[in-house]
């Protein structure tokens, strides 16, 4: 099965890490991308750009309608992802937990629906 995790980040608090501090989170993550890597675990992972400079799209009667910033106010966004292939949500979650990125935010793990077309 597939998941994805979607780690959610509080701006404030990657504002209080300090700078070495940072560069161990990434030099971390880059260890653990290697070892889900390796494992057969990761399909793919990506850090994200911040909340401003995002647009959202929602449709009007007009058509679709382009929007400045995020859908949702929060003082958490999505700051990457990275999207997994385990056995079960359990292995899952235990990939998951390791994480660096878990040391200052959390973690959402969800199952990847696969959608198909039916006949009827």
């Amino acid at each position: 099965m597939r998941f994805v995790c979607f780690i959610h980040t509080n701006p404030a608090d990657i504002d209080a890490i300090s700078e070495a501090d940072h560069r161990r989170i990434v030099s971390e993550h880059f260890a653990f991308d290697a070892a889900v890597t390796a494992s057969g675990h990761h399909i793919v992972s990506e850090a994200l750009d911040e909340p401003e400079h995002a647009v959202t799209i929602r449709r009007s009667a007009n058509g679709p309608v382009v929007h400045d910033g995020p859908f949702a106010e929060s003082r958490e966004h999505i700051g990457g992802f990275y999207l997994l292939e385990a056995a079960t949500l359990n292995e899952a979650i235990d990939i998951a937990s390791r994480i660096p990125s878990l040391q200052h935010s959390s973690i959402e793990i969800r199952p990847v629906r696969t959608l198909t077309l039916s006949s009827g």
